[in-house]
């Protein structure tokens, strides 16, 4: 009974990290390296920026293939032959799927970090007029987009992963995956 619950939890834990995977290890690569800021400073409003945005855009709407090998891989399974590991499957496969498409706050679906509207605002950030100050040097920080002279804060949205290589070590990698891409820090719990 022990080993067919080991078995179940193996295969959920599985098909609920394999989706996220290619977030975690494509931007990160040594190819894909996108002239960004060494983590965990903050990340210059730049045209570097909002291409990376755009790339991890794309690699995580992508990502959303990888959590249906194991829920059609489990379906076809377990029309033979039920067992407790391709049962994790399917069940962590419906489980990544959906976690993906139930609509985040203002009701955008898929439920991405990296959606249009914030790529667009920060474009516009990038391309727009600045009159915070006479030096206005825009920068993403964890909590928001602020001038790195005055402190005027441009847009109140904490940053995203983007992709950076990490120095933060296994517990960083395992936070990473689990927040899929997601600030670790909610928009509602910032204070100005």
């Amino acid at each position: 009974m022990i080993g067919q619950v080991i078995l179940f939890i193996s295969g959920l834990i599985f098909s609920l990290f394999l989706p996220r995977m290619p977030l975690a290890i494509i931007p990160r690569l040594r190819a894909m390296d996108g002239q960004l800021a060494p983590y965990p400073s903050p990340q210059p409003i730049d045209q570097h920026l909002v291409s990376q945005l755009l790339i991890l855009r794309t690699i995580w709407n992508v990502s959303f293939l990888f959590a249906m090998i194991p829920l059609v891989l489990g379906f076809i399974i377990l029309q033979s032959q039920p067992a407790p590991l391709i049962f994790g499957l399917f069940i962590g496969g419906g489980w990544a799927i959906l976690s993906r498409i139930i609509p985040n706050e203002d009701f955008s679906i898929p439920n991405t970090p990296y959606s249009n509207s914030l790529i667009h605002q920060v474009n516009e950030l990038r391309v727009g007029e600045k009159n915070c100050c006479n030096i206005p040097n825009l920068a993403w920080e964890v909590t928001a987009v602020r001038c790195q002279e005055c402190r005027y804060t441009h847009l109140s949205q904490p940053r995203p992963d983007l992709g950076r290589v990490r120095a933060d070590g296994w517990v960083g990698r395992l936070r990473l995956i689990l927040l899929d891409g997601h600030p670790i820090i909610a928009e509602g719990s910032i204070k100005e």
